[in-house]
């Protein structure tokens, strides 16, 4: 069977789908599987770790949908990239394509649907975003995190299946760590950061407390290391942290974004959280992910705002608590979905076989 995975951008697109890619060759039932991506982003790195993965390029750009000047542009990038992933699907000759949502996913997946191959999509988010709710009413398969996901079309064919994370992440031991997470996502986040370095001269004073900070693109890693120093925080600052699951696994409090990988993340490994939602997701996002998380106990939801002037305070009062982490903790593993990639996999296998 040859599988086609489109996605791209970010990790909260990318990491999904090769959550489901090293499921699918984990069964031994795939003779290719092949990635659309632009190889400029974030994809391109990722996929080049796995040379099990045929990657095929493609570059991608989001619609500008506030400046109305810049549409015939992204009009016209939209129908090159849809002749060109036409063009690489006919090549690959799938068996079967799966999309993730995205910009990068779009095309592909469209041009697979209007070709009459088997189609199927993931949405991470409990809002779905455009690229989703432009191809979930002409794919086959339409898979959700959420069961009160927000912006489905009718005509859709969902099935609830949660978030695929990999399979080094569902291992992580319930047994909580010793450290302070704190991570932005693929890209970073500046406003975490700086509500870490504001926060330092509180963190300083909780015993026993040690901060693994990621700061991706954000900062300089050099600079925060040196500002949290000089405030006397034990702290280890790094750009990026792969595999991921590692430092995770360390974590007894993780303060993050709120991307649906992050929050589906976190959640399998059963670590409580504070969740600071980028205020400029479109259309909230964020919140909604933060929040189907939160009503379960398993985190904690704070503005930009309240994190900017209050991270400190909350951080020393949650890491004295160890009955309450531990009830978030509990909380947080029983509204995972540990086995998604498995249940997408299956799905994926199902549609060939009814295909054939």
């Amino acid at each position: 069977m040859r599988v086609l995975i489109a996605a791209g951008g970010t990790g909260g697109h990318i990491y999904p789908a090769l959550a489901v890619a090293e499921e699918l060759r984990a069964r031994g039932c795939v003779s290719r599987i092949g990635w659309i991506g632009d190889p400029e982003r974030l994809e391109g790195e990722v996929v080049r770790r796995h040379p099990w993965i045929e990657f095929l390029p493609l570059s991608s750009r989001g619609f500008a949908r506030s400046q109305l000047r810049r549409w015939p542009g992204s009009v016209a990038r939209s129908c090159w990239g849809l002749g060109r992933g036409i063009a690489l699907v006919r090549r690959f000759k799938p068996d079967v394509v799966f999309g993730t949502g995205g910009h990068a996913s779009f095309a592909p997946v469209a041009a697979a649907a209007g070709l009459r191959l088997p189609t199927a999509i993931h949405e991470q988010n409990a809002r779905m975003g455009l690229a989703n709710r432009l191809l979930a009413p002409i794919v086959d398969r339409v898979f959700l995190s959420y069961p009160d996901t927000t912006g489905v079309p009718r005509r859709a064919r969902t099935c609830v299946v949660g978030n695929p994370v990999r399979r080094e992440v569902a291992a992580i031991s319930p047994q909580l760590g010793d450290e302070l997470l704190v991570v932005g996502g693929s890209g970073g986040s500046r406003g975490l950061v700086e509500a870490v370095v504001r926060a330092a001269p509180e963190l300083a004073r909780v015993p026993e407390l040690r901060v693994r900070l990621i700061v991706g693109k954000a900062a300089p890693v050099e600079e925060v290391a040196g500002s949290l120093a000089w405030s006397g925080v034990a702290a280890e600052v790094v750009q990026y942290a792969e595999p991921f699951a590692g430092v995770l696994a360390r974590a007894r409090l993780v303060v993050a974004r709120a991307g649906a990988t992050t929050a589906a993340e976190v959640a399998v490994a059963g670590r409580p959280t504070v969740f600071v939602p980028w205020e400029g997701a479109a259309h909230g996002h964020q919140w909604d992910n933060a929040r189907a998380l939160a009503q379960y106990g398993g985190g904690v939801v704070v503005t930009e705002e309240e994190a900017r002037h209050g991270l400190g305070r909350l951080v020393a009062e949650l890491w004295a608590d160890e009955r309450r982490l531990r009830d978030m903790a509990s909380r947080a593993r029983a509204a995972a979905r540990p086995n998604a990639a498995q249940a997408v996999a299956e799905a994926l296998l199902a549609l060939v076989e009814e295909g054939t």
